[in-house]
């Protein structure tokens, strides 16, 4: 039976309707009428502190989102209006726009949900200019609404943080998962890239059309978000700007709203024949923005490269600044993986070189990055090292990826000759890549090299933040290089 609406007359309030609920919590929203002003509609939270099951945490969250609210002056978060108590509860009134919530089942296309992107991003500069910085801390599709000009409205302060805000015990963790940044999750330093997480998951939800109660089914083991497989009809550059935006380590997403918001509106989101080159970090102090897109997009062509330009040249130590995440690149998309699998069973130490020259790759970054493989798997590393040398700066990450995902194999399978010069290969053109550092470490222990070992998986543990089969067994070989315990025996892979 449906409890009946209580009654505000008393307060100048004229309920509407219920328009969601928590009853368990004792924590209900009510959409109502302004007696003194008959034109104006309020929304009207109440906590309620007789329900047996109310938590005392939800009366907190309306005091904590009253606080921020007094304080936010923005068209596109509602603002706080009035307060009062009543024999049951305690209410708070809010501005009412008339929006629904993106939970609700709807459909976008791109360029609206780059639209709403925008929109979203929009207040999180406001939020991240404020003094202090201000956390949001649940962006999820409950919490925002929509009009149908595709704006964005944020509400739902209740769990918001200023930046070095010192928080209770019982509310360290607190969010929604599949939502949540990492750092959230365990429990770590909130930055300005926190809520740029949950922001990316939400757009995630609107491209893949997947129900906000569903994403979790996009997460695998390592709490990652597993999503392109899904996305169809966009720019590569928007599949990676929101594998940026999702990074599980902070240093690898966009620094703040700022930054993403610019490196989103300059993306054509419904141009498919661009083909997404790299997101660059530019070595710099933190007062530069961390990204900045060079060369975004190579639209209609290949960037074609020099007769002779994989064989020559002297490569030289270098300070990568490449450390954003690349993702896997469908076959589908890859030109040279047709050539790669017919000289595959000539990439051994005897015939790679001259299997190569009779048979030169396609000239374009992705055929560099398979030439490359190709001596990789024959242990000619500087061969591999020269061939990604030549390429443009931006380009050398994405093709060194050809390399991982060609030579991840031979580390899963124990080759600890030949996967860790690979390895180590891969991270000097992709410092970020945490697998690499775990392959590397693993097989510099296997083979003796104790110092390059710690370093690297010292380096896994800081980047790779999740709990898990990979983390315990780097523990384990650090702890038996603590106790001297050098035998080259590490666990197997999770």
């Amino acid at each position: 039976m449906r409890v009946p609406d209580p009654d505000f007359t008393n307060y100048h309030y004229q309920i509407h309707r219920e328009l969601g609920c928590n009853r368990e919590g004792g924590r209900i929203s009510y959409l109502a009428q302004r007696l003194d002003r008959p034109n104006e509609l309020v929304v009207i939270k109440q906590f309620r502190f007789v329900q047996t099951d109310a938590n005392w945490q939800g009366f907190k969250a309306y005091e904590r989102e009253i606080q921020f609210l007094k304080e936010l002056d923005h068209p596109r978060i509602p603002r706080y209006l009035d307060s009062f108590e009543t024999v049951d509860g305690f209410c708070m009134v809010q501005e009412y726009k008339a929006a629904p919530t993106l939970s609700d089942r709807r459909t976008f296309t791109p360029i609206e949900i780059k639209t709403i992107a925008l929109s979203l991003l929009e207040i999180l500069v406001f939020l991240q200019q404020h003094v202090p910085p201000i956390f949001h801390r649940d962006l999820k599709p409950e919490n925002i609404l929509v009009d149908e000009h595709h704006q964005a409205y944020l509400i739902d302060f209740g769990l918001a943080r200023i930046d070095r805000q010192e928080v209770a015990i019982s509310s360290m963790v607190a969010g929604t998962p599949g939502f949540m940044a990492p750092e959230e999750l365990f429990n770590r330093p909130l930055t300005k890239a926190s809520d740029l997480y949950s922001l990316g998951a939400t757009i995630i939800c609107l491209i893949t059309n997947t129900r906000s109660t569903d994403i979790n089914n996009l997460l695998d083991d390592h709490y990652q978000l597993k999503f392109a497989h899904l996305v169809t009809g966009v720019n590569p550059l928007f599949t990676r700007w929101l594998q940026t935006a999702i990074a599980p380590n902070p240093r690898d997403r966009f620094p703040d709203a700022q930054t993403a918001k610019q490196q989103l509106a300059s993306i054509d989101i419904e141009n498919t024949d661009c083909v997404a080159i790299e997101l660059v970090k530019p070595a710099s102090t933190s007062l530069t923005p961390l990204f900045v897109m060079l060369g975004m997009t190579i639209c209609g062509a290949a960037l074609l490269v020099g007769s002779g330009l994989l064989f020559t040249g002297n490569p030289t130590p270098i300070v990568n600044t490449i450390d954003t995440p690349i993702p896997r690149m469908p076959a589908e998309t890859t030109t040279g993986n047709g050539w790669f699998d017919r000289i595959k069973p000539r990439c051994n130490a005897v015939e790679a070189v001259t299997a190569i020259n009779a048979n030169p790759p396609p000239a374009d970054w992705q055929g560099v990055g398979y030439a490359a493989a190709c001596y990789a798997l024959a242990g000619k590393i500087d061969a591999a090292d020269r061939a990604i040398w030549q390429l443009e700066p931006q380009l050398r990450a994405q093709a060194v990826n050809i390399v991982f995902e060609i030579g991840h194999p031979v580390a899963d399978a124990g080759d600890d000759r030949s996967a860790g010069p690979i390895m180590e290969l891969v991270l000097k053109y992709w410092p970020q890549n945490y697998m690499a550092m775990y392959h590397a470490g693993m097989s510099a222990y296997a083979l003796g090299d104790i110092p390059l070992s710690q370093r690297r998986l010292t380096d896994f543990l800081n980047t790779y933040q999740a709990v898990d089969g990979w983390t315990n067994n780097a523990r384990t070989v650090l702890a038996k290089i603590d106790r001297g315990t050098i035998d080259g025996s590490y666990p197997k892979d999770p």
